[in-house]
């Protein structure tokens, strides 16, 4: 079976950005052309209705029901953030790295953060072949670096406590850590401290992690080469035209290994 969620925002009120609607669109082209995917095996949510609660009602879908031999694919597409969290002595315990659906507020009832995504994601099986895309930024101001920059601000409170979570040592769990304790390869836009570029190509807005990943996948041999190579092709290819965003890879070593959605 085969099965893929695509998210992708660029009508942020008050922090647009502009090609995560096309990131997913020409992905999900790419699973049917070129990866043997059914349109009807494809979710899309796009702007305004990629709210929290549409967002995670279809990470369950993605997550449920899966086995061993299966191929999965979550792409997101959008702003990202990390945000302080409190106990219940509303003591700061903690710092969480979160995606940012449209509805994204700085509250807590409107982010899906990273123990989210390990919860969800940790009924995937072993032998299920799960990648994980994250087109965006994690850091504290949400700015998804543009050809012409529009930074989503942190409101004062927030930045103040993401200030004091960072001088008590809380270090957040992150995307990348989340994808360590369960079965994905997770493939990221940039390193922690670094923006993620939406970008115009041949006058088209992409985010620059997307049009590279699908122009490596697209040369001949491109989807069968390990995923380790395949994320030291694009990181080349950035630099090569002046991107200083270093895309990551973490999670499943055997994932890793191969090909992209290759059994």
């Amino acid at each position: 079976m085969n099965r893929a969620f695509l998210v992708g925002i660029n009508s942020y009120p008050g922090a647009p950005l502009r090609g995560c609607v096309n990131d997913v669109v020409d992905m999900a082209n790419f699973l049917v052309n070129q990866c043997a995917f059914r349109k009807e095996e494809i979710r899309l949510l796009t702007d305004d209705r990629a709210t929290t609660a549409g967002i995670v009602e279809r990470l369950n879908w993605l997550a449920k029901g899966l086995k061993k031999g299966d191929r999965v694919l979550f792409h997101y597409s959008g702003h990202g953030a990390q945000m302080a969290t409190r106990n219940k002595k509303e003591e700061i315990d903690g710092l969480d790295e979160v995606i940012c659906p449209v509805d994204f507020d700085w509250s807590d009832a409107h982010a899906v953060r990273d123990k989210d995504f390990a919860k969800i994601f940790s009924a995937v099986p072993d032998g299920v072949e799960f990648v994980w895309v994250s087109d965006s930024c994690h850091s504290g101001d949400l700015s998804r670096d543009m050809s012409v920059k529009r930074a989503f601000p942190c409101p004062a409170d927030f930045a103040w406590r993401n200030s004091a979570a960072e001088n008590i040592k809380k270090t957040p769990l992150g995307l990348s850590k989340a994808a360590t304790s369960i079965n994905a390869a997770l493939l990221s836009g940039c390193k922690s401290d670094q923006t993620s570029a939406d970008a115009m190509f041949a006058n088209r807005s992409n985010g620059a992690l997307t049009y590279f990943l699908l122009h490596e996948l697209n040369k001949t041999g491109g989807k069968t080469q390990s995923l380790v190579n395949l994320v030291k092709s694009i990181n080349a290819s950035l630099k090569s035209h002046g991107y200083q965003q270093q895309p990551q890879l973490e999670g499943s070593p055997a994932i890793a290994k191969r090909g992209f959605l290759q059994k």
